[in-house]
């Protein structure tokens, strides 16, 4: 899968990444893009960006395209990506 960000020239901001590490503490730099969040979650196929992207955009801090998207709303809060994390990261905190 490959990332594509709806947006236009948006511009990183570290800010927004550090306040989701500090606020969920959802261990976000144990994330490394495996897709088991995104392979497991349910209501994927619906998102605009499934859970493994929205990680990476929160990890780029592109805040307004994770602000923007529809996935933070349609996550199921089933934990099933938590539960199959190999890195044991919170991905439930974050969405």
């Amino acid at each position: 899968m490959q990332l594509v960000i709806n947006q236009t020239e948006e511009k990183c901001d570290p800010a927004f990444t550090t306040m989701v590490e500090e606020v969920s503490g959802a261990g976000l730099e144990r994330c490394y893009q495996c897709l088991t969040c995104t392979l497991s979650c349910p209501v994927a196929p619906d998102m605009d960006y499934p859970p493994h992207q929205i990680m990476r955009l929160v990890h780029l801090g592109l805040k307004q395209a994770v602000l923007s998207s529809s996935s933070i709303w349609l996550c199921a809060t089933c934990e099933t990506c938590v539960a199959r994390c190999p890195q044991e990261v919170d991905i439930l905190k974050v969405m």
